[in-house]
């Protein structure tokens, strides 16, 4: 039993140590958790990134203590968020220190720098998988396709292109175009 709790230390270690660029840059390797330990399916790490992202607090974290609470309980969401949040505690302090001194220096700005297409190319490939589970997996007809949802999304996803807005801004736009779209049969 032993093993089991130190394995779930270990992985939210991992994902801790690893993840850069937020919550959702996580989720390549919560895939990675889900399929190695079926500790929670597919189904399920979905609706904990619903879930996440509409909670208060940081995604990353709501997700690791939601996979620990999922795997065993009340002391596995202790663990898998202390494992998570344990890593960034010592790169932060230490990482602080060294940006001072050394934020002018050429190799540590290319080193940002790559970083941040890497985030982008993680969130993309969730994406991606996302789509692939939710729609190619599921077979999804389009007697089952909600248009409605469909046309939320696509009318957000250009809004922000078009505005650089706070994201509340968006939930708000979404609940009313749902509420508007409602009275359409």
């Amino acid at each position: 039993m032993f093993n089991i709790y130190f394995l779930l230390f270990f992985e939210f270690f991992k994902v801790g140590l690893f993840t850069f660029g937020g919550g959702y840059a996580s989720l390549p390797f919560l895939y990675h958790i889900c399929e190695s330990y079926n500790w929670f399916s597919h189904e399920e790490l979905t609706q904990l990134i619903a879930v996440s992202g509409i909670t208060p607090g940081p995604i990353g974290l709501n997700m690791a203590t939601f996979s620990g609470f999922k795997t065993l309980g009340i002391l596995g969401a202790i663990i898998s968020s202390l494992a998570l949040i344990f890593p960034m505690m010592l790169i932060t302090s230490q990482v602080f220190r060294l940006y001072k001194k050394f934020s002018e220096n050429e190799y540590v700005k290319s080193v940002l720098y790559v970083l941040r297409p890497t985030s982008c190319a993680l969130i993309s490939s969730v994406a991606i998988k996302l789509f692939y589970n939710l729609v190619l997996l599921n077979r999804l007809s389009l007697n089952t396709l909600d248009f409605k949802a469909l046309l939320i999304v696509v009318v957000l996803f250009l809004l922000t292109f078009k505005l650089s807005r706070n994201p509340v801004i968006y939930m708000f736009i979404a609940g009313v175009l749902e509420v508007l779209l409602s009275f359409v049969k």
